[in-house]
């Protein structure tokens, strides 16, 4: 009898790491604005922190994970209220299946990816020791540490696209024809919200709880609906004012940066150019020479 054998697929696979840090960090802690060309995870292990990045702000507690596409700038920011203890991972994975983290960024994990992400932690530890870098193999780590490592990175990333995808499909299959309906009613109530809300640091926690939905509905809901995620919408929503604002040529680049909510002048400018092209200083320019011609 000849057998027939069968190579398994591998459709998300780790190929390397560059850090793995665990901070205790204070509720006061001030944190760099960075972007790299690989993939990060932030695991909020106690406390809260906030987090300015491409995709929008948000608000991680207890139990969030959020996660960083290559070359999106980020910055994590105290709350200055509960002193966060932060597990994160940098790495690279060039596999398709990480597509899925463009669009999709903060997840609530349970008590199984939670016992997960105890053991990665262990294997890091035992493997190359915490907050090294560049990192190094420790000589006496477990047998085969640095590969259940990996192996538990890439299940905790698998679980996530699964968690997700999951709910994507219960929400999916609760939408009826009146329901579609209410979803477009709900999708304008929460666009004329962002439009009014364009100076507060606006979350989906927030966004929870005005409209008394969860944020997994209500990401799905508007997507569904408007054909982006929230915050993307939000971002988008803010450079446009700004433009306008410039145009206008009322406030001065720190007003505006105030009025859309902007942690600091030098945080909007950044996220302007990434949307944009330009500065606004240079989008000024451009327009001023424009007028002028």
């Amino acid at each position: 009898m000849d057998f027939i054998k069968h190579r398994l697929r591998q459709q998300l696979v780790v190929n390397d790491i560059y850090t793995c840090y665990y901070f205790e960090q204070s509720n006061r802690a001030q944190y760099v604005a960075e972007s790299h060309d690989f993939w990060e995870i932030v695991y909020v292990d106690k406390g809260e922190v906030n987090a300015n990045t491409g995709s929008g702000y948000y608000r991680l507690n207890q139990g969030n994970i959020l996660v960083h596409s290559p070359n999106e700038l980020h910055q994590l920011e105290s709350t200055g209220s509960k002193a966060p203890n932060l597990f994160i991972v940098t790495f690279r994975c060039d596999d398709e299946a990480m597509a899925f983290f463009d669009e999709n960024k903060l997840f609530r994990i349970g008590t199984g990816e939670h016992a997960l992400l105890a053991r990665l932690m262990k294997e890091g530890l035992d493997a190359f020791g915490l907050n090294q870098y560049p990192i190094v193999p420790r000589p006496e780590a477990a047998f085969a540490a640095e590969q259940l490592f990996k192996l538990y990175l890439e299940q905790l990333l698998i679980l996530l696209i699964r968690q997700a995808r999951s709910a994507r499909q219960q929400a999916g299959q609760l939408m009826s024809t009146t329901a579609e309906n209410q979803s477009a009613h709900m999708g304008k109530r929460i666009i004329a919200y962002l439009e009014q809300n364009l100076s507060a640091k606006v979350t989906l926690d927030s966004l929870s709880a005005q409209f008394s939905m969860s944020r997994t509905q209500l990401n799905i809901l508007f997507k569904r609906t408007v054909g982006t995620g929230i915050i993307v919408y939000l971002n988008r929503l803010r450079i446009e004012r700004a433009k306008a604002y410039i145009r206008e040529d009322i406030y001065n680049l720190t007003e505006i940066s105030n009025l859309l909510g902007y942690s600091s002048v030098h945080y909007f400018s950044r996220q302007f150019k990434q949307s944009v092209g330009m500065t606004p200083s240079e989008y000024a320019r451009t327009i001023k020479a424009r007028n002028e011609r």
